[in-house]
């Protein structure tokens, strides 16, 4: 048989041996690129990511947390055990779609999640605290964000709690 001899049977099995290594490379953690020095590997709750995304007087903000569910029970992230506080000391409502489940924490177990919250422009003059089970993390400083210096549909990111337009 002479299947072997031709070159485009070894440049496929070259390519499939590639494909076939890269698929089994480790997967990259999407909390890479994030400040490291800031987060408290001993804390049950750290801060990843928080992304605003402007929708003209409002704004949706997606928090994206590690937290480890110290509990002997599963924690489902949602009102009264998951609130966002802003700094007049009222809570934000979340953000619910009819599509999504509420994300859940297993018991004894770490996972990154996502919070989605629906903003006022009063929420964004002062600071945002996260409060899961009474452990408290800072969202967002005290520093005021005008929401009307935010382009419009167009998501926003930060890494820390000091967030400038």
């Amino acid at each position: 048989m002479r299947v072997f001899q031709r070159f485009e049977v070894w440049l496929l099995l070259i390519a499939g041996a590639v494909a076939v290594w890269w698929s089994f490379q480790p997967a990259k953690s999407p909390s890479e690129g994030v400040p490291m020095a800031e987060l408290n590997p001993d804390s049950p709750l750290q801060l990843r990511r928080c992304t605003l995304d402007r929708d003209f007087g409002n704004a949706r903000l997606d928090l994206e947390v590690r937290y480890k569910n110290a509990s002997p029970r599963p924690l489902s992230m949602q009102p009264p055990d998951v609130r966002l506080i802003n700094a007049a000391g009222k809570e934000v409502p979340p953000f619910i779609l009819p599509v999504e489940r509420p994300p859940t924490v297993e018991a004894q177990t770490t996972a990154d999640i996502r919070l989605r919250y629906w903003l006022e422009k009063t929420d964004l003059t002062g600071a945002l605290i996260l409060d899961i089970r009474g452990e408290k993390l800072e969202v967002k400083n005290a520093t005021p964000l005008d929401l009307e210096k935010l382009e419009n549909a167009k998501p926003k990111v930060w890494t820390t709690a000091a967030w400038k337009p």
